[in-house]
């Protein structure tokens, strides 16, 4: 589909938490394609002659300066979207840069166009204090349970960690939000204790994380854009109009969503997946879903959902199987489907994906990959892959944590998996009565393997850090060694 495009081409795409944009092509070279938000939005898909005068988006919401909302996308790396219509070509509006800066998904020019229009539709009072932080000051708070000294310019309020003492039981002192004119994110546990009725006075939080949820979560009347969730009691959800983004899981039975047009305009992440999973009841109107399970996924999760166009499988340990595919057949409408460390997953896929129209897996078997290839290469359906790994591999590094570095770099990758291996094989070997003072020197010499081969190779990014450091708080606890020990230990001896 690329290679038909051009500049000035026009496309039109839902935008996140209901209605339509539109988006316009400004350069296509041999990697990479930058588009640009158009300044429309509306209830419906526009025609082309909508679009003619529509200008260009200026983005200065929170500490953006005018800059234009433009991206650029590697398509190789991030497949087009479904629903993004091409309808049309058109000028491009003057005092547009042909090529971008920032790289991202094809939507995310629409997307930045949104988060502009929800800053607008702030009280100039919040807006006007979140730009007036210069330079940040430390605030002594008191949110009921004694006080603590926060940054004014604290963005993520966590009171989940611990670190910021809370009452043990009736309501909260949430008046810690008037201090804080840069707070947009709260992370919260338990009981509601005045969150919902705080979250509706402060329009600024658009992001909440909510675990040990109560049975119903209401943010009807608050301004939340994004939502994470869990908790086994949790039963009910009610999100407000405009809402974009729910991750849900676990919870301990299947709970109901009130969302606008029965979660249309919602992206549904489900997290901690078994194969007994049922997607959230009131959301049959979802398009975009995303499961992420260890092990073994189940197609039936996602049955009945006739309009998601979008699924994406993500397997968290192998064998990375997926089962009940016939439920994907009941599915006309799924075009995408993304799935990541699928190394149980085999050839005869596609047969049961009559409208598929892409195909895009990070993770599999080298065999599988070359029959899939053979398979689809006269059909319709285009088809990503990376990250295949021989039989011989997988049978030697199937449950090492570091298996997909050596998609990054084989033998940087190869080099991690066989110092992880020789850890576990160490620790296996202590006796029953181990102490953390035994598994020290073991623990140490993989941390530092780590450093030499991030010297020699450059590997480890942020996202391979964390990795790292989840790999060595699990194989810490296999060892007997408490997790804040663990942390402790891996941020001293890290050179990463």
């Amino acid at each position: 589909m690329t290679d038909q495009l051009r500049v000035g081409d026009v496309a039109v795409t839902p935008l996140p938490g209901g209605g339509y944009g539109a988006c316009q092509i400004s350069e296509i070279t041999g990697e990479h394609v930058t588009l640009h938000a158009l300044d429309w939005s509306g209830p419906r898909p526009p025609e082309p002659a909508e679009l003619q005068d529509a200008g260009l988006v200026l983005l200065d919401h929170h500490s953006w300066s005018d800059r234009i909302a433009q991206i650029s996308v590697f398509p190789q790396n991030h497949p087009m979207p479904p629903d993004l219509e091409w309808i049309g070509n058109l000028p491009v509006p003057p005092g547009v840069p042909a090529g971008g800066t920032s790289f991202s998904g094809w939507q995310s020019p629409v997307g930045d166009m949104v988060r502009q229009r929800r800053w607008e539709r702030l009280p100039e009072p919040v807006r006007a204090a979140y730009r007036a932080l210069r330079p940040p000051e430390p605030v002594t708070a008191d949110l009921g349970g004694g006080p603590v000294t926060l940054a004014t310019s604290l963005g993520h309020l966590d009171l989940r960690s611990g670190d910021i003492p809370l009452p043990a039981s009736g309501p909260v002192d949430w008046s810690v939000l008037d201090r804080l004119p840069r707070c947009t994110e709260i992370t919260w546990s338990g009981p509601d204790r005045g969150l919902t009725a705080a979250l509706a006075r402060h329009p600024l939080v658009s992001g909440v994380n909510w675990f040990d949820a109560p049975p119903l979560v209401d943010l009807g009347d608050t301004s939340v854009l994004s939502l994470r969730a869990a908790g086994d009691e949790l039963r009910e959800i009610r999100l407000p109009d405009g809402a974009h983004h729910l991750n849900l899981g676990p919870t301990g039975s299947r709970c109901t969503v009130r969302a606008a047009d029965r979660g249309r305009w919602l992206r549904l992440a489900l997290f901690l997946v078994t194969p007994s999973t049922l997607v959230p009841a009131g959301l049959d109107g979802v398009r975009q879903v995303s499961l992420t399970g260890a092990g073994v996924l189940s197609a039936a999760t996602v049955a009945g959902l006739h309009e998601m166009h979008t699924l994406r499988l993500q397997w968290t340990g192998p064998p990375g199987r997926l089962d009940d595919l016939a439920a994907l057949a009941g599915l006309p409408g799924l075009r995408l489907l993304e799935m990541v460390d699928a190394y149980g997953v085999d050839a005869d896929l596609p047969a049961h994906l009559p409208g598929l129209r892409h195909l895009d897996i990070h993770g599999l078997r080298g065999s599988v990959a070359k029959e899939l290839r053979a398979r689809l290469r006269r059909t319709e359906v285009g088809l990503s892959l990376a990250g295949a790994k021989s039989d011989r591999w997988l049978a030697a590094n199937m449950d090492n944590p570091f298996r997909d570095w050596a998609d990054d770099d084989p033998k940087a990758g190869a080099a991690a998996c066989k110092a992880f291996a020789a850890a576990l094989r160490a620790v296996d070997r202590l006796p029953a009565t181990r102490t953390p003072a035994d598994a020290e020197p073991i623990l140490r010499t993989l941390v530092e393997a780590i450093n030499l081969i991030d010297e020699k190779w450059g590997i480890v990014d942020t996202l391979r850090r964390e990795e790292a450091g989840d790999a060595f708080v699990t194989l810490a606890a296999r060892a007997g060694v408490p997790t804040p020990t663990a942390d402790d230990w891996f941020d001293k001896w890290r050179d990463f």
